[in-house]
């Protein structure tokens, strides 16, 4: 992996480290100053098992030669805090150096900026706009944290960027809140994501979605609340019919007290959900060369509508075990909107992810994600499987260097006539391993 820090599956755009007490990085959130910006740098050395030829030829070429590689990753985050204001962003880069081609190729770019204003009458205004450059779309599948932090960019994830596309994905967010965060607090929101593909092609449409709601959250005590949100959300891919979704949320949060440091925390989510949408599918190819209503070879579609109540939810448990230790268990059944997918799909989840310190020099993050994915319009589409590992060990110098050896597994299986994402192999699978140096420098905020 190019970040040896994060987590593979929390899609956070910044390396998350672990729990106080590291001697690398940003260990500390009570450092001093209203201004805080951290750079991070990481070069490192890959080597990826082999690939098979007629899977080579088919996927993107920041994988299909396998082999060694050099991996280049630079990021920065930005943070200024008022009594009425906050603003916060970041921004990172990602290069790819096949010593087998002597290339370079940029595997993803990707940036976010946010601001959060107070109102009036325990009020708060937050605007979000992120932007990034080819990111990995099905890496998407997996369950991701549902609160992002402000600012905060979309996911890139070159290691799992398998379609072979040149993309653009957007995604701006406004929101308008009031009340009070330990007592009750209204939530009204609207979130607009767009996906240009440069490079039109039959399997990789265009996608906008949308999405507007409102929530209500009221916490009982320091350790229970309870939620109810209604929103609606629209998609519209480029080579089908829009789609709709009504969705009602119902959530409940417990987080009691383990120590005077420790909390656990158990989230429940259940979201009753009526779709309704459209979708052109492949019925036929023509074969005769005299057919008079298309070319031979040519692929006749139809449209097909669906109607369907959907019961999604989500449950998530937190648990930090034992000083500068947590453990975390995600699993999500949800509605998602997946470019290279071309049609809405139903998604059941699930991430396990542990994360602590052995040493104070030392910190080890062990995941593991598992996705499934069903078209929610076509029952003839083929089920799309994947999954994923990672561990990740690091070793700090100083508070400034580190170095860091890694481990990752990735494998997806869509066997079958009818393949969700058309153009790339039915099953895929590949290892790699890392080893690098990571430096961070605090330029503001000590």
């Amino acid at each position: 992996m190019l970040a040896a820090a994060r987590p593979a599956l929390s899609q956070r755009a910044s390396p998350r480290q672990p729990s106080s007490g590291g001697l690398f990085g940003a260990t500390r959130s009570d450092v001093g100053g209203f201004n805080k910006l951290n750079f991070t740098a990481e070069i490192a050395e890959g080597l990826d098992s082999d690939l098979p030829p007629e899977l080579a030829s088919n996927i993107s070429r920041s994988l299909q030669t396998g082999g060694l590689s050099t991996l280049f990753e630079a990021g920065a985050d930005y943070s200024h805090s008022r009594k009425h204001l906050r603003l916060a962003g970041n921004a990172s880069t990602a290069f790819r150096y096949y010593q087998s081609l002597n290339r370079l190729d940029a595997l993803s770019h990707t940036a976010g900026l946010g601001a959060n204003v107070t109102l009036p009458k325990k009020g708060s205004l937050q605007i979000d706009q992120s932007v990034a450059y080819s990111p990995s779309y099905l890496y998407q599948l997996f369950p991701v944290d549902s609160s992002p932090d402000l600012g905060e960019s979309i996911p890139a994830n070159p290691d799992y960027q398998i379609a072979q596309t040149e993309s653009y994905s957007y995604n701006s967010r406004l929101a308008v809140s009031f009340g009070s965060a330990k007592g009750t607090r209204v939530t009204t929101s609207g979130t607009f994501t767009r996906t240009d593909t440069q490079q039109q092609v039959a399997a990789y449409a265009d996608l906008d979605t949308y999405e507007a709601g409102v929530e209500i959250a009221h916490r009982l005590s320091p350790r229970g609340a309870l939620s109810a949100a209604y929103d609606f959300r629209g998609s519209e891919f480029g080579s089908g019919g829009p789609t709709k979704e009504h969705r009602v949320t119902f959530g409940a949060e417990y987080s009691p007290a383990l120590s005077r440091t420790r909390r656990a925390i158990f989230r429940v989510e259940l979201t009753p959900t009526r779709f309704e949408g459209s979708q052109d599918i492949a019925v036929a190819t023509i074969a005769d060369p005299d057919a008079a209503i298309a070319e031979p070879g040519a692929t006749v579609t139809d449209r097909v509508y669906a109607k369907r109540l959907l019961m999604s939810g989500e449950a998530s448990v937190t648990y930090p075990f034992r000083p500068n230790w947590h453990s975390t268990a995600t699993y999500r059944r949800d509605m998602r909107y997946v470019s290279v997918l071309g049609q809405p799909v139903v998604a059941d989840g699930a991430r396990v992810e542990v994360m602590g310190l052995p040493a104070r020099r030392v910190d080890l993050a062990l995941l593991a994600g598992y996705a499934t994915a069903d078209s929610a319009i076509s029952q003839s589409a083929q089920t799309l499987k994947t999954y994923t590992g990672q561990v990740t060990v690091r070793y700090a110098l100083k508070r400034s260097i580190a170095l860091y050896s890694e481990y990752l597994y990735y494998y997806y299986d869509q066997r079958g006539p009818d393949q969700l994402v058309r153009g790339l192999p039915p099953i895929f699978e590949q290892q790699g391993v890392r080893v690098g140096v990571a430096l961070f420098v605090e330029a503001l905020g000590r």
